[in-house]
């Protein structure tokens, strides 16, 4: 596989990838015609959009913007252009001050015609998109497709001083919205978007206000682990999948991008923590991490190093999207998945992620905890308004849950992942920050984010960890699969929902073992019974191994959950390729006598009893968290909707752990085989007897 460092990367996809998305518009509006385009509304406010106009034509867009076609334009009136400039050119100018950093903003001018054809060409392509968006497609938190650019757009909500609703599109306030023209819709915005070509490293270099974290990323080497742009080898983009006739034509994912996060410690707070620069870091990683010894600072066992790993992940991360809160999406024009129609209002939203150093950090929007206190920026804020990392309510310090800390050494848990929106209302403290890099994302953390192993196998991750199959694969995030409208592909299976097919080796944690072995990603949406909104196909002659995520040394119960059908298979399931017991015929349901599901309404106990005897069986029902069919019906009724144990094995956090599952049979159709989650479920845990009936079903 051939990666290509962002030097090389960046021109390529501009001229490349960026505009073969372009090229796709193109070739269906080869012609113009009479009605009011974009261009034409535009002209007739050239008072107001002169500046734009301008930037369009510099940009080779002005002609694209007349023709055929549904686009939607996002365009910042004069002031808006003319503040952006000053303002860019005025970083530029700094950075040239002696002792400051040099920084590239790519205009080195506040006057519009000093600006080059390349950057009015990015400034065009990020506010254009190639689809008609109105406000009231505007849900969630971002735009439902990518922009010209091939940048997601996020959306935020408020209100102005007067009471009315606002939107902001990538911090621009929509000003005026809903223009509709033969070719689209015109939203005016009051700020021009910004749009980074920068790394994640190479942004964080750019903030002075994380010159600690920047000065032990680049000790440690780690900068260039977030190097990654695109692989460039990748050759299934323009390919369709087309043997399974029962789904029709599907596409393969178009690139295979590369995606990083970074959670970062602004210098205050390294200086709160009594670390005023990186030596204090150093000396302070040690007595977190005693048994990292070596002296060795790229070293996987230098403390420092650890340190840093910790705190990157190799997947794309907006802050609303590092949980499942607040997702809204769309496909074909319709409502695709809405969260809050499939979990309750109180139920905590948590996922769990593989950092760089290996072990997992969790991620959780604790919306059963409402107690509050002073946060960060010395405001009150209750728990369940933020989302967390490494919580635990049992080790919340009732008196400062902000300030929680455990364990021997006192570490620091329910870290808070600062709210972007609150960082940018603070540009003295966080001058020039930026959430989306080119390749990646960049949250802010109010405290240190330590991996302590008495902290995590103790309290954090002493739970049923549950992982929706598709967070397993990095993938699937960088490259808009997961929890993403699709409306950048054409489907062709004539479906209500999308689905993709993964070619060979396009997820690093998804192994094929055959090459009749073939897997498809449903992203079902709310209609269905997945446990966020889509699932994992395995058919045909089905041999294929998922990697586990890493976990702390231990014992665990490894479960799986599956959708009975009668278009499934029978399946023999291994872990680390040791049979987990006898093939499963996937087809029967749970209210067969070999699995014995009963309706907990038909019981005297609410199901207890059933509960145990399904489990000595080998089997569990879903789980009780969410909903299915946009809230009327909880999984754990439905028999068609199961968790299997598959063994219960010790699990050694530096070694790979595998599930493989083999189809046996062939009846002549599809043998499917669906993934929804996966559960790895310590054995203490099991064993407690302090858990109410409703923490155990969740």
């Amino acid at each position: 596989m051939k990666r290509k460092s962002i030097l090389i990367v960046f021109f390529l996809a501009t001229f490349l990838c960026f505009t073969s998305c372009t090229e796709e518009y193109l070739k269906g509006n080869l012609y113009t015609f009479l009605g009011q385009t974009v261009v034409d509304y535009l002209e007739e406010h050239e008072s107001t959009f002169s500046d734009f106009l301008y930037i369009l034509e510099r940009g080779d867009r002005l002609s694209l913007m007349k023709s055929y076609g549904t686009y939607t334009c996002f365009a910042p009136t004069n002031e808006a252009v003319e503040r952006f400039l000053v303002e860019q050119d005025s970083i530029w100018r700094a950075s040239l001050e002696p002792g400051a950093k040099p920084k590239w903003t790519g205009i080195t001018s506040p006057e519009l015609t000093e600006l080059s054809d390349s950057m009015c060409k990015v400034i065009a392509d990020t506010h254009l998109m190639g689809f008609k968006y109105m406000t009231m497609n505007m849900g969630g938190d971002v735009m439902p497709s990518k922009n010209m650019n091939h940048r997601l757009l996020t959306l935020n909500y408020g209100v102005d001083s007067i009471g009315r609703s606002i939107i902001y599109v990538n911090k621009a306030p929509i000003l005026l919205s809903d223009n509709e023209v033969e070719n689209g819709v015109v939203h005016v915005i009051g700020a021009v978007m910004s749009s980074s070509s920068a790394t994640v490293p190479a942004l964080i270099d750019e903030m002075p206000f994380l010159s600690i974290f920047n000065e032990a990323l680049l000790l440690t080497g780690l900068d260039n682990a977030m190097s990654d742009y695109q692989d460039m080898d990748y050759s299934y983009g323009n390919m369709t999948y087309d043997k399974v006739d029962v789904w029709g034509k599907a596409p393969y994912p178009k690139n295979r991008l590369y995606g990083f996060t970074a959670f970062c410690e602004s210098d205050e707070v390294f200086r709160t923590a009594g670390i005023t620069d990186v030596n204090d870091l150093i000396e302070k990683s040690k007595v977190w991490y005693p048994t990292a010894t070596d002296d060795d600072f790229k070293s996987e066992n230098n403390a420092l190093h650890k340190f840093m790993a910790y705190h990157l992940l190799n997947r794309k991360l907006t802050y609303t999207r590092l949980v499942c809160y607040g997702l809204d999406t769309y496909y074909k024009g319709f409502q695709l998945y809405n969260s809050e129609e499939n979990f309750s209002k109180t139920q905590d939203r948590y996922e769990y992620y593989e950092t760089l150093q290996g072990p997992m950090v969790k991620a959780i929007r604790p919306l059963s905890d409402q107690r509050y206190g002073r946060c960060y920026n010395d405001r009150l804020m209750e728990l369940n308004r933020c989302v967390l990392l490494n919580y635990c309510k049992d080790l919340v310090n009732g008196a400062a849950p902000f300030q929680s800390t455990a364990g021997t050494n006192q570490i620091p848990v329910n870290v808070m992942v600062m709210n972007p929106l609150d960082v940018y209302d603070d540009p003295e403290s966080y001058p020039g920050y930026l959430q989306e890099a080119l390749n990646g994302s960049i949250l802010l953390i109010d405290r240190p984010l330590v991996y302590d192993e008495e902290v995590m196998v103790g309290y954090v991750l002493n739970e049923q960890i549950r992982c929706d199959i598709m967070a397993l694969f990095p993938e699937l995030t960088n490259n808009d699969i997961r929890w993403s409208s699709c409306d950048d592909y054409s489907m062709e299976n004539n479906k209500s929902y999308p689905a993709f097919f993964l070619p060979p080796g396009y997820c690093e944690g998804l192994k094929y073992n055959t090459d009749e072995t073939m897997t498809c990603c449903e992203i079902y949406g709310s209609q269905g019974v997945s446990y966020q909104g889509d699932h994992l196909i395995c058919c045909n002659q089905t041999d294929v191994s998922l990697r586990l995520p890493r976990v702390p040394d231990g014992t665990y119960e490894i479960r799986i959950c599956y959708f009975v059908g009668n278009w499934r298979g029978i399946c023999q399931f291994y872990v680390d390729d040791q049979v987990t017991g006898i093939p499963i015929d996937l087809r029967i349901p749970g209210t067969d006598p070999l699995i014995g599901f009963e309706y907990d309404r038909n019981t005297e106990d609410n199901g207890v009893v059933n509960d145990k005897q399904m489990k000595n069986r080998g089997y569990l029902k879903s789980a009780d968290s969410y909903r299915m069919s946009h809230g009327d019906t909880s999984p754990r009724d439905q028999p068609a909707v199961l968790r299997l144990v598959l063994t219960k094995k010790y699990l050694k956090e530096g070694e790979e752990h595998w599930i493989r599952a083999k189809t046996l049979s062939d009846f002549g159709g599809l043998n499917e085989l669906t993934f929804d989650y996966i559960e790895l479920v310590p054995i203490g845990w099991l064993r407690r007897d302090d858990l109410s009936l409703e923490e155990k079903r969740k």
